[in-house]
């Protein structure tokens, strides 16, 4: 990936991605929402899992895509490297583990919870859900966000970034197997709100995509875990969304604080 610092919106980058992003996903998700009305399903046809996870990864095939075209990296490999940055020191990894366990302290407090797999296969379902979520933030927090940030302040692009995202999952909600399926679409989007500014703290603060990869993962592992009311609860979504909002406030203002130069 290219080193120097880009100031200002790029709009090939920005939109290229946005646009194709959403044209991958729309044919994919698409072709499950008219084989559905067939009869054809996840449930009767394993095969359909392939465009659902198609769709699922579009936002990182086209960052892929829209990144090489503009010579932002040169190959697959370049971006990968940029991509998957692992090397951080132990507070970064700290605060993509502990605001996804933040927040889901904060539902199954309000909303109530039930147990679901043993935890010792946390990491093995983290794995898993890098490939099944985690993924999205090669498009979402590599260009999305962070070319968002170099026009509007923290709160803005955020809240931009969650409208987009919210929207890019709303053929799920008419996809019958998936967990999303005639699911509420607002509570899910209050939700959604709440993990973009856990994102988008995560990218502010350590400027890596891998640990939005890995704050995604566990988010949507921890699910598995703790089952608790994502599509139903008004109450429990709101409460969480805004505490989340304010702690990330916190957090990212006082990091810029402390950078701010001293007179």
């Amino acid at each position: 990936m290219k080193n120097h610092k880009e100031t200002t919106l790029n709009k090939k980058v920005f939109y290229g991605h946005l646009l194709l992003t959403f044209a991958i996903m729309g044919v994919c998700w698409g072709l499950c929402i008219i084989l559905s009305t067939f009869g054809i399903t996840t449930k009767s046809q394993k095969w359909i899992y392939a465009p659902w996870f198609l769709g699922g990864i579009s936002p990182a095939i086209a960052s892929y895509i829209i990144l090489k075209k503009n010579k932002k990296v040169s190959g697959f490999r370049d971006w990968m490297k940029h991509i998957f940055d692992f090397k951080h020191n132990i507070r970064s990894y700290l605060l993509a583990v502990a605001l996804p366990a933040i927040q889901m302290i904060l539902m199954c407090s309000i909303s109530g919870y039930k147990i679901g797999l043993p935890l010792y296969f946390l990491p093995l379902m983290i794995i898993a859900m890098i490939f099944a979520g985690g993924l999205e933030e090669a498009g979402w927090r590599c260009i999305t966000f962070p070319e968002l940030n170099k026009k509007y302040n923290f709160p803005v692009s955020t809240l931009i970034t969650a409208v987009i995202w919210w929207l890019w999952h709303l053929p799920l909600f008419f996809i019958p197997g998936v967990s999303q399926f005639q699911k509420n679409f607002l509570v899910f989007g209050i939700t959604v709100l709440g993990l973009t500014f856990i994102l988008s703290a995560v990218r502010k603060l350590t400027n890596s995509v891998w640990l939005c990869i890995l704050c995604h993962s566990i988010v949507n592992s921890l699910g598995n875990f703790y089952h608790y009311d994502m599509y139903g609860s008004y109450l429990a979504s709101s409460i969480t969304t805004a505490i989340i909002i304010a702690l990330s406030l916190l957090l990212v203002y006082v990091a810029h604080d402390r950078k701010s130069p001293r007179h």
